[in-house]
């Protein structure tokens, strides 16, 4: 175990993390509010002291093995989450240390819940800083500091593979730093790309550019009280619409496009299913509340933004579809469980780990029916070894172990069994909009007592993380020097 190594990477996040706060301080001080900079200030001495204390120097030895990856990847996510909620604190507009580490991690985590009542209140400069913890987190924080800084291939692989959603984590080029150079760059212009896109439909500046961060990072922190239903504006769905579904998709996709490798992209197994998936789950959701809105173009308007929305796992709103349909609500709720694709900066359990345990129980069926033959479960026509196939599968129950353990706890803590079930899923798929009747898709968290927001935190951290580098910082085994 190289510890010395493991702290000093927790440092170094820290310090590339507060050169961020520059950026809300920049509203701030746009706006004209200049107390708010403090709050950054006051901030950014905490992000460099503990920097500083854990990473003075570069030690020697930086070589990483997966036992320090995982660690650094879950350390490193809950402390910059401590540590981020603490301009709502000196701010004032969330006093309370719990209510804002929950709200700094579902803002890093992209999940999108909040704790705030009257988000239109706050300052311009906490406004950006919400928005811009969905950017950071979306992508990944160790993702850009590996674009940014020199680390050896094998040590930087370790840390991008835990972070990195999804299955099965390639690199885009030979050397890990460009990998994640080439994603951040895509990720950027796809951010820019929107900014511009907001703006042609007549929102402000301030507007688009909160509304792309959270778009691209998949969030769902708007700017507004009533989020997307605020603009009134066809155009601006439709948009976000479009957004949210590119931002769903996974990123290789996008880097085999820009080397006009057309046809491997057209060919992507994943992105195929997918794209026909959201189509089918939109017109179907749509079919649900024809009746109930009276009219299937308005329904097929509501339903476009609703299954792209929480199928990406960005959360934001137009209605509250808490108040739809049984059946709609349990189409999306399907779409909430199944999430975005890997690669992606959506939650969920993710789109390829669905196709993979669709298919190995396809061929479990077959082996049943065949003993003799030889069955193989494929993505992208490509064999998946036996081990590739078990961890998927095992993931997948372990996903839903999880499920129900936090649907326990929260029912544990006085919630409703419906309120635990929508509460659970949208957290720890990182969607945002409760489903349950009792709470509400635009409702805030704000009224849930402090077990059941310390199980939410814990949700968050765990779906965002996909669940294994969380849960192994509390194996001794994980912390021991010979395993």
């Amino acid at each position: 175990m190289n510890y010395r190594a493991t702290v000093y990477y927790l440092g170094t996040i820290c310090k590339v993390v507060c050169a961020f706060l520059v950026v809300p301080a920049i509203a701030s001080a746009c706006f004209g509010e200049w107390a708010e900079i403090l709050d950054f200030l006051y901030t950014a001495i905490v992000f460099l002291g503990v920097g500083f204390a854990f990473a003075p120097k570069s030690p020697k030895n930086k070589k990483l093995g997966s036992k320090e990856g995982i660690l650094i990847v879950g350390l490193s996510w809950i402390l910059v989450s401590l540590i981020g909620a603490l301009p709502f604190v000196f701010d004032g507009s969330i006093p309370n240390y719990l209510d804002a580490v929950l709200e700094t991690v579902s803002g890093f985590t992209t999940t999108g819940a909040t704790v705030i009542a009257d988000v239109e209140s706050l300052p311009h400069g906490l406004l950006v800083w919400r928005s811009l913890t969905h950017w950071l987190g979306g992508m990944g924080i160790l993702v850009f500091i590996l674009a940014v800084m020199p680390a050896s291939d094998g040590s930087a692989f370790q840390l991008m593979k835990f972070e990195s959603p999804g299955p099965q984590v390639g690199k885009l080029v030979s050397k890990v730093r460009l990998s994640a150079a080439i994603l951040y760059v895509i990720y950027f212009a796809l951010t820019v790309l929107e900014v511009i896109f907001l703006l042609c439909g007549g929102m402000s500046f301030f507007d688009s550019f909160n509304l792309a961060l959270s778009t691209a990072g998949t969030g769902g922190f708007a700017v507004t009280n009533d989020s997307i239903a605020a603009y009134g504006s066809v155009y601006i769905e439709i948009v976000l619409a479009v957004f949210m579904l590119i931002f769903s998709v996974n990123f290789n996709v996008y880097y085999m496009i820009a080397i006009r490798r057309f046809s491997a992209a057209a060919k992507n197994e994943e992105l195929r299913s997918y794209l026909i998936y959201i189509v089918v789950c939109i017109l179907a959701v749509a079919a649900s509340m024809t009746s109930a809105l009276g009219s299937f173009w308005e329904a097929l308007r509501q339903s476009m933004f609703a299954v792209t929305s929480i199928g990406s796992s960005t959360g934001f709103t137009t209605v509250d579809y808490a108040q739809w349909t049984e059946l709609s609500k349990a189409l999306l709720t399907i779409v909430m469980l199944i999430g975005a694709c890997a690669g992606s900066t959506g939650g969920g359990f993710k789109f390829s780990r669905a196709i993979v345990v669709v298919k190995a129980a396809y061929v479990t069926m077959l082996s049943s029916i065949r003993p003799n033959s030889v069955c193989v479960v494929k993505l992208n026509k490509k064999p998946l070894s036996k081990a590739e196939t078990d961890g998927i599968v095992s993931y997948f129950l372990v996903y839903i172990l999880l499920i129900i353990l936090s649907v326990f706890l929260l029912n544990a803590f006085g919630n409703s069994f419906s309120s635990s079930f929508y509460t659970t899923l949208t957290m720890f798929n990182n969607v945002g909009p409760n489903l349950s009747a009792d709470v509400g898709a635009t409702a805030t968290c704000a009224g849930f007592n402090w077990g059941s927001k310390i199980v939410m935190i814990a949700d968050m951290l765990i779906g965002r993380l996909e669940i294994f580098p969380v849960l192994l910082l509390f194996s001794p085994k994980a912390w021991s020097k010979r395993f």
